[in-house]
């Protein structure tokens, strides 16, 4: 039963005799049975309705997650990733690749060979403000 053998059984039989007497103790076996019953129905209970609050959890969790997987344009993240790796890896990624991306971004940046020259300042012929 709860891993009970015959002698503890016994010893738990000459106990309840002593304590209850002879005459009672029909009438508390009844009622100590009566008593583990609605403690096993309650149990069983609390048991059934947290296992129906996880399976409820679980189902949103699944949900959600469906519904960012569903959202999630996954094939054109990983054409963009492989684009800007394919720029980033090129030779030729230079200042004008960066201006281009600003420029993209609707930033733009002033070319410096465009650029108004600055008056009191001169150039050196490497395109070095002479201070």
């Amino acid at each position: 039963m709860f891993g009970l053998g015959i002698s503890e059984i016994i010893v738990i039989v000459i106990a309840a005799l002593i304590f209850v007497g002879p005459k009672q103790l029909p009438e508390f076996i009844k009622s100590a049975g009566k008593l583990f019953v609605q403690v096993r129905r309650a149990a069983n209970e609390v048991k059934s309705t947290v296992d129906g609050v996880i399976q409820e959890a679980e189902n949103e969790i699944r949900k959600e997650a469906q519904s960012i997987t569903d959202s999630v344009d996954t094939k054109g993240i990983s054409k963009d990733l492989s684009e800007i790796k394919t720029a980033l890896q090129a030779p030729d990624y230079t200042m004008k690749g960066v201006r281009a991306n600003f420029a993209l971004g609707g930033l733009e940046l002033p070319d410096p060979e465009s650029a108004p020259s600055v008056p009191g300042h001169s150039q050196t012929s490497e395109g070095k403000p002479k201070c």
